[in-house]
């Protein structure tokens, strides 16, 4: 018998305190929930895992599907279902975009929009031309290396830039708002790719950025095997405009490429060449778009205040917190969200301008670091600057007081966060995920009024509702690469800019805000340039 087991929780004080990997061993749980034998279970899926940790014993909570022996009856709180395993293949993105052959279509960025758009167009014969300013993540990582010794920035290469884009960084948080069927086929993706199996099911999933740069590689040499064809190292400077049409790209050595379509996924690290479709004439509209600053704290901290209990057992694994301040009207401040958490994690100097800084947050998959930090952000309205571009000026400039608040050597500028409600400079220990250090400083005069404003407000609004998140958090850099202050226009249906065969899509072009936002938008456009004629 097959049951659908919608609601199975699992006390933390009915598992082994040693049990690293309880997913695989559910068939005593589910055996008890269906009453009847371990032995009786041959089999089981699991659609979805989440942690309940608002009562006092936390609990893992399934949603399964369950092959049974043995029963005579469907046990109360199950369903017996035909649903077999779900799988998420090409076909099914072939069929929904029509999977006419455009030969030779370049696109610009492997970051996730890139990637998955070279993956769709090479599954359908279409031999993609494949771009990146920056490098393979082998040779990526070793830049990194290099910079980490020196403090010797390759603005070419560096966490910013190069294959798999700034998310091959940044923990390979998963979790999206963003519903959309193309999703399943992504993560299917993943996993074929080597992300571990459970991101498919976990409500928050992540794959670590131990894991990812092996990820990339192999979703690379998959789209080679299928025809397309990759070039590191190759900068675009400008469009070959033509009569209302994009006939190509001339790179930054001079050279110039044509190509049936262009499809331009560059993020947010892009900005050169963002700058550059404007001064170009392609259609684009100011946006909102969110700064911040990072906050560490020890994850025993987080772990106690979330989970409630004095020592965490393994199969709980680190932590999260996502928190939001909403004050009201008469405060005149903008609201705060805490984005991008890291749990066990480390921040990292997130750039491609030497003499700018710019922080992000990174784990590996196991989150064992001693640290956990996330970004505050709140929202530069559009209205602040008159030109998009005028946005991106400003940016640069406080990258570039940020840097030299830090000591012009990458070091960190920092805060206690007490001490950045107060207007203070005061920093009481230097303890750090960071590797290049901290220095004190006055994030609070750094940052735009309203930002920093806002951040205080949430500071204490965040203590009251989670105890000691502001008396033990320190402030660190400063955070600018979360969202684009443009979005270049699209039509709706066809995904082209008003220029005729180009599509921009991704983080930089103002369309998506993470890893599968971004994934999802490189889907969406590769289905239009095959459906196009």
């Amino acid at each position: 018998m097959r049951l659908k087991l919608e609601n199975l929780k699992i006390s933390i004080n009915e598992i082994p305190r040693d049990c690293r990997k309880i997913d695989r061993r559910l068939h005593p749980y589910i055996a008890a929930y269906c009453h009847t034998a371990a032995a009786n279970i041959t089999g089981y899926r699991i659609l979805s895992k989440s942690i309940d940790s608002r009562s006092r014993v936390p609990q893992l909570i399934y949603s399964i599907i369950a092959d049974i022996d043995g029963l005579d009856a469907v046990p109360a709180g199950t369903a017996e279902t035909a649903e077999a395993e779900i799988l998420y293949g090409i076909d099914s993105l072939k069929l929904q975009s029509g999977g006419t052959p455009v030969k030779h279509p370049l696109i610009v960025g492997t970051g996730p929009a890139g990637l998955m758009a070279a993956y769709l167009l090479a599954a359908c014969g279409c031999e993609p031309v494949i771009f990146d300013r920056g490098f393979d993540v082998s040779r990526r990582k070793q830049d990194i290396d290099d910079f980490h010794q020196s403090r010797l920035l390759n603005p070419e290469s560096n966490y910013l830039l190069g294959e798999g884009g700034a998310g091959t960084f940044s923990d390979g948080k998963l979790y999206t708002r963003t519903r959309d069927s193309r999703i399943g086929f992504i993560l299917q993706a993943f996993v074929d790719a080597g992300a571990p199996p459970e991101i498919l099911y976990l409500k928050h999933p992540h794959i670590g950025s131990d894991i990812l740069p092996v990820m990339v590689t192999n979703i690379r040499k998959k789209i080679e095997e299928m025809g397309g064809r990759f070039h590191f190292g190759r900068g675009v400077k400008s469009l070959l405009l033509k009569d209302g049409v994009c006939e190509g790209v001339t790179m930054l050595d001079g050279e110039n490429h044509h190509a049936p379509a262009v499809l331009l996924a560059h993020g947010l690290g892009g900005r050169e060449l963002s700058g550059e479709l404007m001064r170009q004439g392609i259609a684009h509209q100011r946006k909102g778009f969110q700064l911040g600053c990072r906050i560490e704290h020890l994850q025993e901290f987080i772990d106690r205040n979330q989970y409630h209990l004095a020592n965490r057992p393994h199969c709980l694994g680190a932590a999260e917190y996502s928190l939001v301040s909403r004050p009201p009207e008469k405060f005149n401040t903008a609201g705060v969200t805490t984005f991008c958490m890291c749990p066990g994690g480390e921040i990292v100097p997130s750039t491609a301008f030497a003499g700018q800084l710019s922080t992000n947050g990174m784990s590996r998959y196991a989150r064992n670091g001693k640290f956990a930090n996330s970004c505050l952000i709140a929202t530069m309205p559009p209205e602040t600057f008159e030109h998009a571009a005028d946005a991106y000026d400003f940016l640069a400039s406080l990258e570039r007081r940020a840097f030299e608040l830090g000591g012009s050597n990458y070091t960190a500028p920092a805060q206690d966060a007490a001490a950045f409600v107060r207007r203070e400079k005061h920093l009481a220990s230097g303890e750090t995920s960071y590797s290049f250090g901290l220095r004190p400083a006055r994030l609070d005069e750094l940052l735009p009024e309203p930002i920093s404003r806002a951040i205080a407000t949430a500071l204490v609004h965040f203590e009251k509702i989670f105890p000691g998140f502001m008396k033990s958090g320190r402030i660190i850099g400063i955070e600018s690469y979360i969202s684009s202050p443009v979005r270049f226009d699209r039509d709706p249906e066809t995904m082209e800019n008003q220029v005729k065969k180009l599509y921009i899509a991704g983080e930089g072009a103002g369309f998506a805000g993470g890893i599968t936002s971004a994934a999802v938008d490189g889907l969406k456009v590769a289905e239009q340039i095959l459906s196009s004629r």
